[in-house]
């Protein structure tokens, strides 16, 4: 348990730095949100291009952790659905709960946990399980809350979230990168290489300190009571069933530390949003958002403890 907290304890340190510049005001929330910006357009599709084109396809080789991610996609929603249905919840809040399971922080959480616990080989899986995936958790996880929402899926709504996803630089450099490797056009000048470089190193500890100063702690009393069943499915349920599903589907031990690691992540912040846009309850996203990026701090850990001895 003392190596879990000891891997994730930078990442623990940056977003507390984060915290303090945003506490003391030295760097403002409007400022924040402009560095989020710029670190979603430049630093991070820069490092997925980079790892993505020179990634080892082999992982795919055999499309078992695609298989077992994609299951993990259409399994998990409904049980937050029924889950929410039997707390009595109304059908907003059920909504956002069965949005939110399958929907990790990857990149602003998940890129710098995995950036420490795993290492390069761990980014480049992360890079291919973006490319992989990025779209179809997107419509799975709409679709699955629309459906807790009204009992139909909204094919407008499909559309304007696959218009979205045609715009979305994360989207955009997996592709590129996927078919820059696949077609073997992946060798970058030097002064191109070094600038995605450059690029791409900025963008763990910029994410890290932009959401460290975006968090409340003070207010982790008031939102876990009232979130505190999406936190548990969010950080113990969809790993553990991802964990079984890997089981049943095998994979090398790196993809299967990322995938799992990737799973116990926080609920992503752009729940938030979609759950305002969606006709949701978006008060109840913003709770779950908080709690479980606060709470992460402790889970991560004993999931990096589990992984260890498992693949020892």
């Amino acid at each position: 348990m003392m190596h879990g907290f000891l891997v994730i304890l930078p990442v623990v340190l940056v977003m507390a730095v984060g915290w303090l510049l945003g506490r003391r005001r030295v760097v403002t929330p409007e400022a924040f949100a402009q560095v989020n910006r710029a670190i979603y357009w430049t630093a991070i599709p820069a490092l997925i291009l980079r790892m993505t084109s020179s990634a080892d396809l082999a992982i795919l080789a055999d499309g078992n952790m695609i298989i077992a991610v994609y299951l993990s996609f259409i399994l998990a929603p409904p049980v937050a659905w029924l889950a929410g249905k039997l707390a009595g919840q109304d059908r907003r809040r059920s909504a956002a709960s069965t949005l939110m399971l399958i929907r990790s922080n990857t990149v602003f959480m998940g890129l710098p946990v995995i950036t420490v616990a795993v290492g390069i080989p761990g980014i480049e899986v992360l890079s291919v399980y973006l490319a992989f995936t990025f779209i179809g958790y997107q419509i799975i996880s709409i679709s699955w809350a629309q459906l807790a929402l009204s009992g139909g899926i909204s094919w407008k709504t499909v559309k304007d979230t696959l218009r979205n996803l045609s715009r979305n630089p994360l989207v955009l450099s997996s592709l590129t990168g996927f078919a820059l490797s696949v077609t073997g056009l992946n060798e970058f000048p030097g002064w191109l290489d070094e600038a995605l470089k450059l690029l791409g190193n900025m963008a763990s500890g910029m994410a890290l300190l932009s959401l460290g100063a975006s968090l409340r702690p003070e207010s982790l009393t008031v939102m876990l009571p009232r979130a505190w069943r999406d936190i548990a499915l969010k950080l113990f349920f969809l790993p553990a069933l991802t964990w079984g599903l890997l089981l049943l589907f095998p994979v090398n031990p790196v993809v299967f530390r990322t995938v799992i690691l990737i799973a116990a992540m926080p609920v992503a912040v752009d729940c938030f949003i979609l759950s305002q846009v969606l006709g949701m309850d978006a008060d109840h996203a913003a709770a779950a958002i908080t709690a479980s990026t606060l709470l992460c701090a402790f889970t991560v850990p004993v999931w990096i403890t589990l992984l260890d001895m498992f693949l020892a």
